[in-house]
């Protein structure tokens, strides 16, 4: 019984800091782009995400950044609380790459892009470890038992392919991003992947969180349904 409740309190912080992960991001990183576009429009997927951490240009930057540092804490806590839940080989693939692209939001919010250097590097293992991760979750999906749900699926397909878009356009010399076209600037590749991939990886924490409150009131309901049995 101690066992059991250990594991739903391990199941209680995947939820609530997957959740938690993604609606700090999302009103750091939400709110930081509408400042910065001046309203709401179809232009605001013209500007790259670590723009927003400018402190020099961005009026926002520090709740942006503050977002990212809390953001990517939340996530490394529901990792940690996966490995020790799930104990098989490709959930702690997924617990331990999860916590490299949770440590990766830390230090871009510590190292925003006024840092170059330290940012470039930092930003260079998100979107590895990234692309890592939900080539996992790939596999974990057709694993016999899996918690990966249809939707997490999914949306690490949409992950899995703008990050790959990502790394054609990776420049090796400068660990960044080719350059946005001057003739089209309407039109930016790298940072229309890189909002698709952002708005993914925010929609992936959501369902896992959601995926596991779902197995919790599954496993509840069994028990109760074994005790008035006996």
């Amino acid at each position: 019984m101690t066992d059991r409740v250990r594991n739903y309190d391990l199941h209680l912080v995947i939820v609530f800091m997957s959740l938690a992960a993604a609606a700090i991001c999302s009103f750091g990183v939400g709110s930081a782009l509408i400042v910065q576009a001046d309203g709401i429009s179809l232009d605001m997927l013209m500007i790259r995400p670590d723009t927003l951490g400018n402190y020099m240009h961005s009026s926002f930057a520090i709740v942006f950044n503050l977002s990212l540092l809390a953001g990517g804490s939340c996530f490394l806590l529901a990792m940690v609380a996966v490995f020790n839940t799930f104990p098989d080989l490709l959930s702690r693939y997924i617990a331990i790459i999860g916590g490299v692209v949770g440590v990766s939001i830390v230090l871009m919010g510590v190292f925003p892009i006024n840092f170059l250097d330290l940012h470039r590097k930092a930003s260079t293992l998100y979107l590895f470890s990234t692309i890592f991760l939900h080539c996992i979750c790939l596999l974990d999906y057709f694993k016999p038992g899996s918690t990966m749900t249809k939707r997490m699926l999914s949306l690490s397909i949409i992950s899995l392919c703008s990050g790959l878009l990502l790394l054609t356009l990776f420049d090796w010399s400068q660990l960044d991003f080719t350059e946005c076209s001057t003739d089209l600037p309407q039109y930016c590749i790298v940072s229309s992947a890189m909002w698709t991939l952002t708005q993914a990886n925010i929609l992936w924490c959501i369902c896992l969180g959601l995926s596991l409150l779902t197995t919790i009131k599954t496993q509840q309901h069994s028990v109760y349904q074994f005790l008035e049995t006996r």
